[in-house]
């Protein structure tokens, strides 16, 4: 058999493609096609094609297409100065390099509490300060104040504020880890000694009485104790308490800190924080102070959520209790109060649209006390008919229950608000988790499915909402509104700071939002504008749609 041997037209392709593999060829085939794609427009004419489809699917086209000259001009200038100050280094000043950056600079966007102070120096934070903003929807009703304006109240209590803890404070871990809860009692009231071995936090105890007043306990407090502020006008004992209302840059950003963990802090803060405003005296100064730092913040019409479970608050001697009824009649009183002040001011544009209230109750109850929660609602609603606006269910939705467990009344409860002609929409907490399967095992349990099919108005946080794509559909076909707090969800540990917040990602989806603060002073924000500020720095927010929002809340589109 003979050999194959090469055809003179297989030669000429073997020299060919010898002479293409020389590193000289291939050197020269690249420079040409270089050459080619740079005299053509092809990639370029592809590329803006691309950017004008997705400019015409934009959340917020419609706002920029509105948008007047002095709009535009505005939004420019923010953005310039949010720049600037981005680089400046004396408020952030972290840019891309590969120097280590010493201990002075902050990232624009990075952890609130670190970055606190310099936010409040930043001429951002001015201008959002100042900027008109219709509605407040999502700030839960005794957080809105700072406890250093609600200790000086406390003060005056001499014989009727107490306090208890969780254990008796002897050693320095004993500060550290034990609980405080303050309560107004009758002044002949045993008062206890927390400082003592003997001390019994137990409150079921039937010998012992774990309260201590208030006015005692400051006396006996030691003086040696570092905090990580400390607010003029304050003692030591104020500001151990203050320390616990409020959560700490410590206990938040340490590396052995949990979600479940943040969550218990937040929790203890909230109980405290309980006793410090719910009587009578504080409760009806509350109401004008909290209007008052809506005004501050431009913000117009606001729904604070009072937890409701508890049916009673005591007056200042302890001697009497308010129920639901007349508390409410306080909130009416004093916005009527303030309304009246505005307008014999010429001021009311201030806050011409008031504040309403959303029942609030845990979803931790079992079915018995929740049915009673949900008929309080209504009578409540029947007797304040302009105040009550919804029904809310809160707490750590990785802990039972999920509001499917409850569906039966809520559905029952639609049913006879309907036969009884009265609109009470839900409002519930949900999304506001990274595990989202209802404080159960089962993603099916998510409380997002819930919110949806007892067409809930809106939901607070709607955080994992991202994960369900079908649901974000039909949210947005039921138009329901998102209720974000990026601050709340960066300091519960949801996220690691504003920058990995999904907010841009949910508007982008067409969802509807509003900004939020969810519980200020537990995060020690003594404005609601943060989260303006925050959102500002991390997503194009154009000026001109916050003009948007305050029609909106004047039309009672939200």
């Amino acid at each position: 058999m003979r050999p194959n041997t090469p055809t003179p037209l297989k030669e000429e392709e073997s020299k060919a493609s010898s002479k293409m593999s020389s590193p000289e060829s291939a050197e020269t085939c690249l420079a040409q096609n270089v050459q080619a794609a740079e005299e053509s427009m092809d990639y370029r004419t592809r590329r803006k094609d691309l950017l004008i489809v997705e400019r015409n699917q934009v959340w917020d086209l419609q706002t920029r297409l509105e948008a007047s000259e002095v709009e535009v001009q505005a939004a420019g200038i923010v953005f310039k100065i949010r720049e600037h100050e981005r680089r400046d280094l004396e408020l952030y000043g972290n840019l891309p390099s590969e120097a280590v950056p010493g201990p002075e600079v902050r990232d624009m966007g990075g952890h609130f509490l670190s970055n606190k102070s310099r936010i409040e120096g930043s001429l951002v934070f001015d201008i959002s300060r100042h900027m008109p903003k219709g509605c407040h929807l999502h700030i839960h009703f005794n957080t809105e104040l700072p406890p250093e304006m609600l200790l000086p109240h406390a003060r005056r209590l001499k014989d009727t504020m107490f306090v208890r803890t969780t254990r008796p404070l002897l050693a320095r871990d004993d500060f550290e880890k034990a609980e405080i809860v303050f309560n107004v009692m009758p002044k002949t009231t045993t008062s206890a000694d927390i400082f003592s071995f003997e001390y019994n936090p137990d409150v079921k105890a039937e010998l012992t009485s774990p309260w201590m007043r208030w006015a005692d306990f400051r006396l006996s407090f030691p003086h040696d104790l570092v905090y990580e502020e400390r607010p003029e006008g304050l003692d030591d004992a104020e500001c151990w308490a203050r320390e616990k209302m409020a959560l700490t840059a410590e206990r938040v950003y340490s590396d052995k800190q949990t979600t479940n963990g943040i969550w218990a802090c937040f929790n203890q803060g909230t109980r405290a924080f309980k006793g410090l405003m719910n009587y009578e005296s504080v409760y009806r100064w509350y109401i004008g102070e909290a209007i008052n730092s809506m005004i501050r913040d431009k913000v117009m019409y606001a729904e604070l959520r009072p937890m409701l479970m508890d049916k009673t608050i005591p007056s200042d001697d302890g001697l009497r209790q308010l129920d639901h009824s007349a508390q409410m009649k306080i909130i009416c009183e004093e916005v009527k109060r303030k309304t009246k002040e505005l307008e014999d001011k010429g001021e009311l544009d201030k806050f011409p649209f008031g504040l309403k209230i959303i029942y609030c109750t845990p979803r931790s109850v079992p079915k018995a006390r929740m049915q009673t929660e949900l008929l309080d609602c209504i009578k409540l609603k029947q007797e304040f008919p302009n105040l009550i606006c919804g029904f809310d269910l809160v707490g750590a939705e990785d802990r039972p229950n999920h509001i499917g467990f409850y569906c039966d009344l809520l559905v029952g409860f639609q049913k006879t608000c309907k036969d009884l002609d009265l609109t009470i929409p839900f409002m519930f907490h949900a999304g506001e988790t990274l595990l989202d399967t209802g404080g159960s095992s089962d993603p099916e349990k998510s409380n997002l499915y819930d919110s949806l099919l007892l067409h809930c108005k809106r939901i607070g946080h709607g955080y994992s909402l991202l994960k369900h794509p079908l649901l974000i559909e039909k949210y947005k076909q039921q138009n329901i509104c998102l209720e974000l707090c990026p601050i709340s969800n960066e300091l519960l540990h949801l996220c690691g700071n504003i920058r990995q917040h999904p907010f841009p990602q949910l508007l982008a989806a067409g969802l509807h939002c509003t900004l939020n603060a969810d519980n200020p002073s537990l995060f020690r924000r003594h404005s609601d504008v943060g989260a303006w500020l925050e959102t500002t720095c991390s997503v194009e927010y154009p000026a001109q749609l916050l003009e948007r929002r305050r029609e909106e809340a004047g039309n009672g589109n939200i």
